[in-house]
């Protein structure tokens, strides 16, 4: 059964907020042990790769139903990531988006569309 634009984009507003979240709890818990402990700048990307990957899984799966999960997960990816920079350019009073952006942004559509995937047939089509 098809679903029309405004359960498409509910959805995805409603996974995007619930990333976000996720992300921001993730990225804050994270500075707080790299505050405590000595952590190599390796570790570092590689556990925030982890953050955005486990976040979208969550945005996706707790929120998405229906059909359409390839398309639902890249948006929430995307947007997602976009308001994340945003954010975060605004705490840190720095522009950041460049080339590794755009690499982040691709990664992150792709976990967005594989989650999408899995959260909707994972929970059926409500």
């Amino acid at each position: 059964m098809k679903e029309g634009v405004k359960p498409f984009f509910s959805s995805v507003i409603k996974a995007t907020f619930l990333t976000v979240i996720v992300s921001l709890i993730g990225v804050l818990l994270f500075a707080l042990l790299v505050k405590f402990a000595d952590v190599p700048d390796i570790a570092i990307k590689i556990v925030n790769q982890f953050i955005k990957v486990v976040a979208v899984f969550c945005g996706c799966y707790f929120s998405l139903s229906g059909d359409k999960g390839l398309f639902k997960g890249i948006t929430t990816g995307l947007i997602s990531t976009l308001m994340l920079y945003l954010i975060f350019s605004l705490l840190s009073g720095a522009e950041v988006f460049g080339v590794k952006t755009l690499i982040d942004l691709i990664f992150v559509a792709v976990i967005g569309g594989i989650s999408g995937i899995i959260a909707v047939n994972l929970r059926g089509k409500e």
